[in-house]
């Protein structure tokens, strides 16, 4: 089997409100990380984006991983109408001009995920086929199922799931194409065999959540999967640079 290529979904830079004493805080600290493991890539959001200010957050990410190729932004998002961001079609092109994805907090940020509220946004995101992330923490099923029925053409990635979230999954991924799951948290036994089987491997994505999270769980997830090797390297890395749009 050849290397796999592991791009991370879900990272982060930047100081939280409560760091501990083990946890990196910048965008070296990823990278010394990520070294150490063998990730090749990683898409990474800012603390300041999730517990102060998006916008702030994501000029701090833009800033702090300015000279780093292997590092992908994810920017925070909010509804358009307090205009606390660019417009959603502006936004949503710098986004796709960086390579990068958006990434929801509407728990966090105190917004819902109907169409008022981010209608126009989630609009713009898909006509310029910007990934979009969302922590199940910070939404529910129904929700998810109501924003992909309304943009079937959004690619939804969620993240930190847990091991009892097949009878919500099955039902929306044998109707949403592009809906992804990070499957680090996935813990269910032989399940990401499962899903490739019946869904296939386009469906799920390496993600760590570094650095809240070690690294040996979700890259063993992928690497002593009972799946063939091709189906390996999609889920490693593969099919986060096809939706991020990055060719190599």
């Amino acid at each position: 089997m050849a290397e796999l290529r592991f791009f991370d979904c879900n990272t982060r830079i930047g100081r939280c409100s409560t760091p501990r004493p083990e946890h990196f805080l910048d965008a070296a600290g990823l990278l010394a990380e990520m070294d150490c493991a063998g990730i090749e890539r990683a898409l990474v959001h800012h603390a300041w984006s999730v517990e102060w200010d998006p916008h702030e957050g994501n000029q701090a990410l833009l800033r702090d991983i300015a000279d780093e190729e292997r590092l992908h932004p994810c920017f925070a998002a909010l509804p358009s109408a307090t205009r606390e961001l660019p417009s959603p079609r502006d936004f949503a092109r710098q986004v796709r001009q960086a390579h990068g994805a958006v990434r929801l907090f509407p728990t966090q940020h105190s917004y819902t995920l109907d169409d008022v509220s981010v209608g126009h946004f989630l609009d713009a995101l898909s006509f310029e086929r910007v990934p979009v992330l969302i922590d199940i923490g910070q939404t529910n099923w129904r929700d998810i199922s109501q924003v992909l029925a309304r943009h079937p053409a959004l690619n939804l990635i969620v993240l930190n799931t847990y091991y009892r979230v097949d009878r919500n999954l099955y039902p929306l991924w044998d109707r949403f194409g592009n809906l992804h799951l990070d499957c680090g948290s996935y813990g269910v036994h032989r399940g990401i065999e499962a899903v490739c089987q019946r869904f296939g491997a386009e469906r799920l994505l390496f993600g760590t959540d570094l650095p809240i999270h070690e690294v040996g769980g979700p890259m063993a997830l992928v690497t002593y999967a009972a799946i063939s090797d091709d189906d390996k390297q999609l889920i490693a890395g593969g099919n986060l640079r096809r939706v991020l749009g990055v060719s190599d």
